[in-house]
């Protein structure tokens, strides 16, 4: 083995173990977010008829300022559709700026969504951008900059480059 890895700290094994747990869970996250943008491009759309449609006002409102309250609606939509013979059953809120567009939605009561051809159960209202990959990219990058400035700091503080 060799002599720096034998007389590192373990404050610093800990970092280094953190580190690569961190980066492992990053790189997976990466993946998924990566096949999820570039396979939603070609998921199918279907455009269904809700079973119903269920309003609520929300008045949402930060504390300790009056002057922040949002009021809007959601729309709650429960609906069927079938893939392949199979029937999947879904529930989908839709957020709507007034009073005069949720009764619309709610009198039109449809709701178009992508689904996954290779597991139906998985719908999204739209394909994602590319927004997801590449926050997840520049996450990666802070935490291993951070991480490799505080390994450097703590190997200073036990004085570990006086070699």
């Amino acid at each position: 083995m060799n002599l720096a890895f034998r007389e590192m700290h373990p404050a610093l094994w800990v970092i280094v173990v953190i580190q690569i747990a961190v980066d492992i869970f990053l790189v997976l996250r990466l993946v998924d977010r990566w096949q999820q943008y570039t396979q939603a491009q070609r998921w199918p759309r279907l455009t269904v008829k809700a079973d119903s449609v269920q309003l609520v006002r929300v008045a949402y409102e930060r504390e300790g300022s009056p002057t922040s309250r949002q009021d809007y609606y959601e729309a709650i939509f429960d609906y069927r559709y079938q893939v392949a013979g199979l029937d999947y059953h879904k529930q989908s809120v839709r957020q709507v700026a007034s009073q005069s567009d949720a009764d619309a939605m709610k009198e039109e009561a449809k709701i178009s969504f992508l689904y996954n051809p290779a597991d139906p159960a998985q719908t999204l209202d739209a394909a994602p951008g590319p927004a997801a990959v590449i926050g997840t990219v520049i996450g990666l990058l802070i935490l291993n900059s951070m991480m490799f400035g505080l390994f450097a700091n703590v190997q200073n503080f036990f004085g570990m480059n006086e070699h």
